[in-house]
């Protein structure tokens, strides 16, 4: 926006100052030719009156002009013939012609307007008068290249002088389109930290009033957008922490009743132990989902301070002995490929456990029993790749998509909260990295985490 205003504003700049030079050339131009047509013409009467004194040495004063002003002059009689030359030739058909009009006392012929490129000569006349009768003509020839080269130099400096305002104009927009445009530049800004959830200063309100009351409108909507979203974080996270007691004390109960329901209600007790233990489940989720939500907050605000870094491949050792019993009881085969020592990332190591803990979940929950799920890790160019795969059912396309985001759970899932994988996205975007739900080359479902790598040493 302010490159198009600039361009605007130095377009109608240049047309200002071309609205101004151009007269003011034109006119030092005319003025040049209007000094030397009053001159010259000057001099011309004056040689006609020497001419007009009877016995005046006319040759002689011809050859004082032309060696003063080396320009030629021709003085006729009435009948056209030469009394005296120098410079100019009597036959030649312009100053034959030029003689023979102010022989019949003909107007004399405006002057044009002299050019900087002009070289030629321009004919002046006068007639020559004795007692009041026309009885002779002069012709002189007036050199324009002095005239036209000083031309030149005044239309140098009034174009000299033109760049100058020109630039001293831009500079003056451009100061200009700052003033104006810099609290846009600030609200840009603040609206992008806001999309990205950081809590950055209010926007700088400077510039213009209408500018700075809608800055001063905009930083009071971004404070009540932040409050209520902070607020709202608060409120799932103090919600799920306050519920767990309580929770616990109808888990309680409900256990201790378990002796005394009669078989008819077992049936019902035992829906209703489920649903309190997936409501245990969907509230631990939820205070996992709040902690992750805040590692990312953090990290956007610029106030990350992880300092850790852990060997993906002992980690992942350690998982995968961990729900090896898991997959045995399904008979499911659990594989890890990679090998110690591992690459090493930036993230402290309970996170990479939770990373794995998700995705290997999923794996062996959804996968299908009698499949293969396979964890690695790998260095790339820019980071580091962990890799949990399986060949079960997959995900259709139109699910990849939305598999990570909050509630989702697929058609046949009952038992799942549908927070896992957004727990797993919030925990990578708080480390800076990505996760991404991809076809597995063996025809499941693929889980790539990119992780910030680690140049130090494993802590």
């Amino acid at each position: 926006m302010g490159l198009r205003v600039r361009l605007i504003l130095v377009v109608l700049l240049l047309m200002a100052v071309l609205a101004l030079a151009v007269p003011l050339a034109l006119s030092v131009a005319d003025r040049r030719t209007s000094t030397l047509a009053a001159e010259r013409d000057r001099q011309a009467v004056a040689l006609a009156d020497e001419a007009a004194v009877a016995g005046a040495p006319l040759q002689q004063v011809v050859d004082r002009y032309y060696e003063v002003y080396r320009e030629g002059v021709l003085i006729v009689d009435a009948d056209g013939k030469p009394l005296a030359a120098k410079g100019l030739d009597g036959s030649d058909p312009g100053v034959r012609s030029a003689a023979d009009h102010a022989l019949v006392d003909a107007p004399t012929s405006r002057w044009t307007r002299i050019w900087p490129w002009d070289q030629g000569d321009v004919l002046t006349t006068a007639g020559v008068r004795r007692d009041g009768q026309l009885v002779g003509a002069v012709v002189a020839a007036v050199d324009t290249s002095v005239a036209a080269r000083g031309v030149a130099i005044a239309w140098m400096w009034v174009a000299l002088g033109s760049l100058v305002l020109l630039m001293l104009a831009v500079l003056v927009a451009r100061g200009l389109t700052r003033w104006v445009l810099r609290p846009l530049t600030g609200l840009e800004q603040a609206v992008a930290e806001m999309t990205e959830g950081v809590s950055g200063p209010p926007a700088n309100m400077a510039g213009p009033p209408e500018l700075r009351h809608f800055t001063a409108a905009f930083n009071t909507m971004s404070q009540a957008v932040r409050a209520s979203l902070e607020r709202q974080r608060r409120l799932v996270a103090d919600a799920s922490h306050q519920l767990r007691n309580p929770l616990a004390a109808v888990r309680l109960r409900a256990d201790t009743l378990e002796e005394s329901v009669t078989e008819s209600g077992q049936a019902t007790f035992r829906s209703m132990s489920a649903e309190l233990d997936r409501l245990e489940n969907l509230l631990h989720q939820l205070l996992r989902l709040a902690r992750a939500e805040e590692l990312t907050g953090t990290r956007k605000a610029g106030l990350s301070t992880v300092t850790e870094s852990t060997d993906l491949a002992d980690v992942i050792a350690e998982r995968v002995t961990f729900w090896q019993p898991v997959a045995d009881r399904r008979d499911q085969q659990l594989q890890n490929h990679s090998q110690l020592p591992g690459p090493v990332v930036q993230l402290a190591r309970h996170d990479v456990e939770q990373l794995l803990d998700i995705a290997i979940d999923n794996a062996l929950r959804y996968a299908g029993d009698g499949t293969t799920v396979s964890v690695s890790a790998a260095r790339t160019d820019e980071d580091v790749e962990l890799l949990v795969s399986d060949d079960g059912r997959g995900l259709a396309d139109a699910d990849l998509s939305k598999a990570a985001t909050r509630f989702w759970r697929g058609q046949k899932d009952i038992a799942g909260t549908g927070l896992g994988l957004a727990i797993a996205a919030e925990i990578t975007a708080g480390h800076g990295g990505t996760i991404a739900l991809e076809k597995a080359p063996e025809g499941g479902l693929l889980v790539r985490f990119r992780l910030p790598a680690a140049d130090e040493a494993v802590s």
